[in-house]
């Protein structure tokens, strides 16, 4: 595998760089965002191996043959002219055993004489091509190169027709994704690229954080990522942005799978292409945690308009209350809408009511009062006022003690006037409809039993009846896979094909978005 001079992105990189001397900073140099091996020449192959992506280190020194500190394998005697010598590199300087690749700066020192340096993967032939060149003019310079990883993580050096002193220094390598592999800790990583076809890389960080990125072919998502500290611009300040190359279900912009792994999910069961996905068997998927907000979640309509926002765990600003769940909005369920209650006798119990449910969003109050001189007033407080429609209010009236007739007189939004036969004490019950919501339809065209694709299947979590009724009225077929006689009758097949060209449209706009281009993926 013979280095090239110059290729970009590509097996070397060429600079004039200087020379860090005794306990000076290492200074850096750019490297390619990405690296490929290079191909065998002759005969084509039908795929092409991906990209590696460069993964930084802070720029560091392996070897001095001149000593400065450096001994054994990495320290002196100089390099004997037309003689070769290794050096291991994955385990110095923070380079792992997955590098494929590292981003080097090799430093010729009290060069005596013309000649060149050799650099290539340990195991392997010299090359005929030089690394650096040097002569009696030049007794210190210095060229970066990305050169392969050999035998043992080791590359060999070979110094022709010249003895000369030789620093070796890093600042980062290409990590190999062909399989699963382990960063170190503390490492930092930034991808412009995709990872596809499967494989996988896993990256954790000194806090502890992990992540996968799977390949878009296969694998539990297909994630891509493009990572930096403060990356302005087209992304905004975000310090990882990331979409997926993949539209169909499962995949996801981000991917997060924690130390218990993904769940097991059965191949019939399919979720929404994601933005950021979060699994875990037996911890929460995703985690916010704030003293503000914890986790929103904003729909728009197609022209960017805000339609809802839901949040979880949510705290605005100067508010008296919090609210474990809040919806700027409508809040809607295919199930019903418990509330839990301690057992106050017995700890493996609770007791679970269920919100009531009618036809309209109700308001009402209640309360005791008693007939005088065959009158009654009832003064209306002011939170059902402020909130209720004065049309559709009823009053719902029980004697105490006593039966008795009574007659509703007068109802409004300020006083009730109600008359008795008898002048007793009765319970009252006052009942409306907020005014915000008076004109809800009840029966309305709507997809929230609209099946999420083609390949769906209904969700095991519907009750038995639901499940019935969603067959009856042809949502789905016996087998819980979509009716597609109905799903073409109703639209569905239109709005899914329409959600796939959005989705396509969206793949373009990000690729011309990124600041390189990306590799192809099938």
């Amino acid at each position: 595998m013979l280095p090239h001079k110059v290729s970009i992105p590509g097996s070397v990189w060429l600079l004039l760089a200087g020379i860090a001397l005794g306990g000076q900073a290492i200074p850096n140099w750019p490297a390619p965002a990405t690296w490929s091996p290079a191909r065998a020449q002759g005969v084509g192959t039908l795929s092409e191996t991906n990209p590696l992506p460069f993964i930084g280190v802070t720029p560091c020194r392996v070897a001095d043959t001149r000593g400065n500190g450096f001994t054994g394998a990495y320290g002196p005697p100089a390099l004997v002219a037309n003689m070769t010598r290794s050096f291991t590199i994955t385990g110095q300087c923070g380079i792992p055993a997955s590098a494929a690749a590292v981003s080097f700066n090799f430093g010729a020192l009290n060069v005596g004489g013309a000649g060149d340096l050799r650099v290539f993967p340990a195991g392997g032939a010299a090359p005929l091509v030089s690394t650096l060149n040097y002569n009696a003019n030049t007794p210190n310079i210095a060229n970066a190169a990305v050169v392969p990883l050999g035998t043992g993580g080791a590359i060999t050096v070979q110094a022709d027709a010249a003895n000369i002193d030789l620093i070796i220094d890093v600042n980062g390598y290409y990590a190999n994704t062909t399989s699963s592999n382990r960063l170190g800790s503390g490492e930092f990583l930034a991808l412009f690229g995709s990872v596809s076809g499967g494989d996988v890389l896993r990256v954790d960080n000194a806090l502890g954080d992990g992540g996968y990125l799977s390949g878009a072919g296969n694998g539990v998502v297909g994630a891509g990522v493009v990572g930096s500290g403060v990356l302005a611009g087209t992304f905004g300040l975000t310090g990882v942005y990331g979409f997926t190359l993949n539209t169909a279900n499962d995949s996801a912009g981000v991917a997060g799978v924690d130390s218990t792994g993904s769940p097991e999910i059965p191949a019939v069961q399919q979720f929404y292409p994601a933005g950021v996905r979060g699994d875990s068997k037996s911890h929460p998927g995703v985690i916010g945690v704030s003293t503000f907000l914890g986790t929103a979640g904003s729909l728009l309509s197609t022209t960017g308009a805000q339609l809802v926002e839901g949040n979880l765990g949510s705290g605005p600003y100067n508010a008296a209350h919090v609210y474990g769940v809040y919806s700027f909005g409508d809040f809607g369920g295919t199930g019903a809408k418990f509330f839990i209650e301690a057992h106050p006798t017995d700890p493996s119990k609770v007791i679970r009511y269920v919100a009531l449910e009618g036809p309209e969003a109700g308001t009402y109050f209640r309360g005791r009062a008693r007939f005088s001189h065959g009158l009654a007033r009832i003064e209306v407080p002011e939170s059902f006022r402020l909130v209720t429609d004065e049309e559709g209010l009823t009053v719902q009236i029980t004697p105490i003690g006593e039966m008795a007739s009574y007659a509703v007189q007068q109802v409004g939004l300020n006083e009730i006037i109600v008359e008795g036969s008898k002048d007793v004490e009765f319970f009252y019950t006052v009942n409306g409809v907020r005014q915000t919501f008076k004109d809800l339809e009840v029966i309305s065209q709507s997809g929230e039993y609209m099946p999420r694709s083609a390949d769906a299947r209904m969700p095991e979590g519907f009750s038995a009846e639901q499940k019935r009724r969603l067959i009856a009225n042809g949502t789905y077929n016996p087998d819980g896979t979509v009716n597609m006689d109905t799903a073409e009758r109703v639209g569905w097949m239109k709005i899914w094909a329409d959600r796939e060209a959005e989705a396509q449209s969206a793949r373009q706009a990000q690729r011309k978005a990124l600041p390189i281009e990306l590799p192809r993926v099938p």
